[in-house]
């Protein structure tokens, strides 16, 4: 009877694992990685007009989307919520299993930040960028796990020196910056609308390079 218990507690245990669907993997379609390391996988979602997924998983994630959308998300007992997004929009989702559907007319693109275990050690930040320089740093969403940031850059405009932890920066526009670290040294750094790329912490003055504004949603990792 123990050993029958063991096996049936066992089998409870390992069945949310045997059946969670990954989204890259039940529809590489719709979901592509962008960047994986341990602390997040970052997938870039395109929908067509009027199409569906299956239904799969996710755990804890920021959401950015990169256009105007509306879309249908089918829960496992059936029920469904409607959902319209504008472009730059960013939300939080906790973890949960749905089935998506695009059902308006335009693609339904979004970029979204899973978020994995906490960073093994916490980043000591001196120079909050929020704190110093607020007219360029709007705070989106914050809560145990993330602060997400709105950035927003002049053409050619210089930001003051700043500190950010880890973060995931989703590019709202097409930017090409110059960044300068704290021991004098220089990078550029560019991406395109709807990429993403992995921006390791550090202390840095940044400055936009192009002629066009430039908007960055940066999530920064607790």
């Amino acid at each position: 009877m123990c050993r029958a218990f063991l096996v049936a507690t066992l089998l409870c245990i390992a069945a949310p694992m045997a059946f969670a669907q990954d989204p890259v993997k039940v529809d590489s379609k719709h979901y592509s990685v962008l960047l994986d390391n341990d602390q997040v996988r970052v997938l870039k979602i395109k929908y067509s007009p009027h199409e569906k997924s299956v239904m799969h998983d996710h755990p804890d994630a920021v959401a950015v989307f990169i256009n105007n959308s509306s879309a249908k998300f089918t829960l496992p007992d059936g029920t469904s919520t409607p959902s319209e997004s504008k472009a730059g929009e960013v939300r939080f989702t906790s973890a949960g299993k749905h089935q998506p559907e695009n059902v308006g007319d335009k693609p339904f693109e979004v970029v979204l930040v899973e978020l994995k275990g906490k960073p093994a050690s916490k980043t000591n930040i001196t120079i909050d960028p929020v704190a110093v320089d607020p007219e360029h740093h709007k705070v989106e969403i914050e809560n145990d796990r993330v602060r997400v940031l709105r950035v927003n850059f002049k053409p050619h405009e210089k930001l003051k020196e700043h500190e950010h932890p880890n973060a995931v920066a989703v590019f709202l526009t097409d930017t090409n910056s110059k960044f300068t670290l704290a021991d004098g040294k220089t990078r550029e750094g560019s991406g395109k609308r709807g990429e993403a790329t992995w921006a390791a912490g550090e202390k840095h003055v940044v400055e936009n390079r192009s002629n066009k504004p430039a908007e960055v949603i940066l999530i920064e990792l607790k």
